[in-house]
């Protein structure tokens, strides 16, 4: 496997969707997509993406000097996108970080919660969907 492959394969298994990290890379998601087909993505590209997906590619590139660490450290951190979701249920949201969003690794454990806490989150994502239901029937009758 080329050195493409190997990153592909370690953002898949890391369960970070490939868009946001490439947005935290600062590439477009298809440019990483194109970037997963060479065999020379720079060592520091490799790094950065290291970081945002938590892993070590120092086991699958055991030549990675010091040098390229150091370089890879002294570039300022990328600023966590916002993400813009919308709240439908009439109540202001704080927004939710990506960079929040990225530590919750499916290699952490979940917490456990009871099945009265889930009915009622559920319930909270229902109200929620006919809200937005409710939301797009009326722009459909205006735009009719």
């Amino acid at each position: 496997m080329h050195r493409g492959e190997i990153v592909k394969e370690a953002i898949k298994a890391s369960g970070i969707a490939v868009g946001v990290v490439a947005d935290r890379v600062g590439l477009s998601r298809r440019t990483l997509y194109n970037k997963f087909k060479e065999n020379s993505i720079p060592y520091s590209l490799i790094l950065k993406i290291g970081e945002v997906i938590h892993h070590d590619f120092s086991e699958e590139f055991p030549h990675l000097g010091r040098k390229v660490k150091k370089e890879a450290s002294a570039i300022a951190p990328l600023a966590a996108p916002v993400n813009l979701e919308l709240s439908f249920d009439g109540k202001q949201e704080a927004p939710l970080l990506l960079a929040d969003a990225a530590e919750l690794t499916p290699r952490e454990p979940a917490t456990t919660r009871t099945v009265q806490e889930c009915e009622a989150e559920m319930i909270v994502l229902q109200r929620k969907y006919i809200a937005l239901l409710e939301k797009f029937n009326e722009l459909l009758l205006k735009t009719s």
